[in-house]
């Protein structure tokens, strides 16, 4: 005698995690899209956990690569723009008080 196998149960937790993952891809998707949050001021700190590297804006943790991680120091004064929900760095300016170089002058 063959066992029957239980294909509903199965077929359900398949659903659902396919689901899940859509429902995932989808924010992370949304997320990309403007308005962006911005903040020009000084780095308070940096942190890592999970494997993971953020950048302390006092109000804000948004995570940026290791990279760009490694570059930064505390206290230096930046302009950051980053996503809404997932805190994810887009671009990250370093800001001087200097006059930039206007070409032949």
């Amino acid at each position: 005698m063959i066992p029957k196998l239980n294909i509903s149960g199965s077929k359900f937790e398949f659903t659902r995690i396919w689901y899940q993952k859509l429902v995932s891809w989808y924010r992370d998707q949304v997320d990309l899209l403007p308005p962006y949050c911005n903040y020009q001021g000084v780095l308070l700190g940096k942190l890592v956990e999970n494997d993971r590297h953020y950048i302390d804006l006092g109000f804000d943790r948004v995570e940026v690569d290791m990279i760009t991680f490694s570059i930064l120091e505390n206290g230096e004064s930046i302009k950051v723009r980053y996503t809404r929900m997932l805190k994810r760095a887009i671009n990250i300016d370093r800001d001087s008080d200097e006059l930039s170089f206007q070409g032949n002058e």
